[in-house]
């Protein structure tokens, strides 16, 4: 079985259970309280692996410190986070709106700017994967994405950060307005990965969303994020 066929195999609750190392009964359960993506299939209960993996990967939204730190110091540099964007990259006027609204605004500098050859596309692919789950973890926070960083065409990796300070529905896992987006424009699995990290553990413990929710201007996102770098 290739790669692409295991990612949309079905799965049964026992085969799900033993994938997450836990009892069946746990796992429907967590059906029975819609916490785990499923479709009911002649009055049994299927799951799709990718959609699992995804679910799974939401549900790491604070992860141990040492974990963190492992994943960020795994390059001999730390991530650089203030020379993944720019003043053209930083939206402090996000109005609240509907998913697609507010995603359509954080694509535009991306296709202005010529990084995203059609942003339509882009920005249905962002759709298609929040209808799997939201990426909006809690905390004010979201971080949309596509489902596949490599489908991208990305020249470099580029940072959209967009601020709602009225805060907007966007579906998140703790029932919270979301404040903060962060979109994340690349073509390579691993820098998403350590990029998703460090911003989680920024956000978390060095309150950077406080800094960035009170910024007057670009420029002043722009030396709080180089204030982190530095540290």
């Amino acid at each position: 079985m290739d790669t692409e066929e295991r990612s949309n195999e079905l799965l049964t609750l026992a085969e799900v259970a033993n994938y997450l190392k836990v009892a069946e009964k746990t796992v429907l359960r967590m059906v029975h309280n819609n916490e785990i993506p499923s479709i009911k299939v002649a009055s049994q209960w299927r799951f799709r692996r990718s959609m699992i993996d995804d679910w799974l990967m939401s549900q790491m939204k604070s992860p141990p410190k040492n974990e963190l730190v492992k994943i960020i110091e795994a390059s001999r540099e730390p991530v650089p986070i203030s020379r993944l964007t720019d003043r053209r990259f930083i939206l402090l006027d996000l109005r609240p709106g509907t998913k697609e609204d507010l995603l359509r605004r954080l694509v535009q500098p991306l296709a202005e700017n010529d990084f995203v050859k059609d942003g339509e596309e882009f920005l249905t692919k962002l759709l298609d994967r929040e209808q799997m789950i939201s990426t909006a973890l809690g905390r004010g926070v979201a971080f949309p994405h596509i489902r596949r960083p490599k489908e991208s065409q990305a020249s470099r990796p580029v940072l959209v950060i967009g601020v709602c300070k009225a805060g907007t529905d966007f579906d998140s896992l703790d029932g919270e307005k979301s404040y903060l987006f962060f979109l994340l424009y690349t073509d390579s699995d691993v820098v998403h990965l350590r990029v998703m990290a460090k911003l989680n553990m920024l956000l978390g413990e060095r309150k950077l969303g406080t800094k960035l929710l009170a910024a007057a201007s670009e420029d002043d996102i722009m030396q709080a994020l180089m204030e982190e770098d530095r540290t």
